[in-house]
């Protein structure tokens, strides 16, 4: 895995401040502590020492778990706001006048990502990016390019092309394990759910029907292009956060959170949840590349994903679907299936805890040749129906682990298949996703999608953002 300082600087980077910091690899030892995968295994003392990119509101949450684990190292964080970095390294007092510690006071900081790979050099092993879904694909192909592990908040990426590359990749490389961060994986309610499935209690699937109340006011979606600018913060590294995406002038708001629901950088409710929905039905049940995509929008936008839909993506048929292949409907933004319609009784959700599910999150439906399987995303157990009458069931016993450590893990002992979430499995999924959230681009038009070419066969302008042009100076190998 050993790469020379040239390669570094021109596979890896490929940006303009490139020449600026070649200067300071170059000081680095050649005898620099080789990566975790080759230093030893879990019984011994090397540490994984990871570089965390993104540590405000879910990298907030993906750092405090992936630091619980006492075989890492935090060597560096990464954040283009110095206020969020600042919660990390230093301390606040409240309102009350009580002084909390910082926990990570010793810890470099950088606003720049490309610049803490190329200052760590051979210093660390792994990277977690949490960052705005449009850098996911930059950030981490960037770090596979130099054979460090990766951690990447779902989705895996934004564009359809972003995720085929990325799974690609990863598949090429087996000393490099990789994860995507769909926590819910890991829960005993979805390893039973894929358990079902992998033993056919419902059949050949014909149909899956999907939903959540997203955006429902979590961000904003379905408005036109704001006007203006804003003044820029002074603790805000602008240029960053826009990064591979089109330049455009500042407004407030679009960091640290609304920038899901804009088409440049995030990839709406379908993109952003159903990564937590529809990865098991997708993993078990073997999907590859849709065939179409029909997007039906509600108060449409060319700048922000639509305020509420439903989207209609086919599939072609394999050994677990209907021999007609399988159609996925999708819902967000108040939109929900016609229950009644699928044959599901009353108080088919489980009691109140079941309601709640349906009505907030959302959930999954499967129709197969045999019954009909509710799937819900998390805190409840799947439930079977035939003739529109109950099944009987009872769950077994599962080991609900911790999906950050379980990559950890495979890190440490170098088995990239232990991760359930790996890129060659999570691009795949997200690939499909992009395809369905980017058919809103040309509402109301069954959008045909050309696997090998990985375009719209008749749509230039949806088939734009599947696979998008970098900015000037953000271009990475092998994207």
């Amino acid at each position: 895995m050993s790469i020379t300082r040239r390669r570094f600087v021109l596979t890896s980077l490929a940006t303009p401040i490139a020449a600026g910091i070649a200067s300071q690899i170059a000081t680095q030892s050649a005898t620099a502590t080789a990566p975790a995968f080759l230093r030893g295994g879990l019984n011994q003392s090397s540490k994984l020492r990871v570089i965390k990119v993104g540590v405000g509101g879910m990298g907030n949450a993906d750092l405090s778990e992936i630091m619980k684990h006492k075989m890492v190292e935090i060597v560096a964080l990464v954040d283009i706001d110095q206020r969020q970095l600042d919660g990390w390294t230093k301390d606040s007092t409240n309102e009350k006048g009580e002084t909390k510690k910082a926990a990570l006071p010793n810890v470099p900081t950088f606003r720049d990502w490309r610049e803490a790979y190329a200052k760590l050099g051979n210093g660390f092993d792994a990277v977690c990016c949490s960052t705005a879904d449009h850098m996911h694909a930059p950030i981490s192909m960037a770090a596979m390019n130099l054979g460090k592990h990766v951690y990447c908040q779902k989705p895996l990426a934004q564009g359809a092309w972003e995720n085929r590359q990325l799974a690609a990749v990863a598949a090429r490389m087996p000393n490099v394990v990789t994860q995507m961060g769909t926590q819910r994986i890991a829960t005993k309610w979805r390893q039973y759910g894929g358990q079902l499935l992998r033993e056919g209690a419902i059949g050949p699937v014909k149909e899956i029907h999907a939903w959540t109340n997203r955006p429902a006011g979590w961000w904003p979606q379905g408005n036109p292009r704001p006007t203006g600018s804003d003044p820029i913060p002074a603790e805000l590294s602008w240029d960053l956060f826009l990064g591979t995406s089109a330049d455009r002038p500042y407004k407030d708001g679009y960091t640290p959170f609304n920038w899901r629901g804009t088409i440049d950088w995030g990839t709406g409710a379908f993109g952003d949840m159903g990564c937590h929905m529809l990865d098991v039905p997708f993993y078990e049940l073997d999907l590859g590349a849709p065939i179409s995509a029909l997007c039906t929008p509600v108060k449409a936008s060319s700048d922000q994903f639509p305020e509420s839909e439903s989207v209609v993506v086919k599939y072609a048929p394999n050994k677990m679907t209907s021999k007609n292949g399988l159609t996925l409907n999708w819902f967000d933004g108040g939109q929900f299936p016609d229950f009644k319609a699928l044959g599901l009784p009353e108080g088919w959700e489980g009691g109140e805890d079941g309601k709640k599910v349906v009505k907030g999150d959302g959930g999954v439906i499967l129709v197969g040749e045999k019954g009909t399987m509710w799937f819900p995303i998390e805190h409840a157990w799947a439930r079977i129906f035939a003739d529109g009458k109950p099944v009987e069931l009872k769950p077994g016993e599962f080991s609900q682990t911790n999906h950050w450590h379980n990559w950890v893990d495979a890190c440490l002992a170098g088995k990239k298949d232990a991760c359930v979430s790996r890129f060659e499995k999570g691009g795949k999924m997200c690939e499909s996703l992009s395809i369905g959230a980017m058919s809103c681009l040309e509402p109301g038009k069954v959008l045909e999608y050309d696997a090998a070419k990985c375009v719209f066969k008749n749509s230039a302008v949806a088939s734009a953002a599947l696979k998008r042009t970098y900015r000037k100076g953000w271009e990475v190998t092998n994207l």
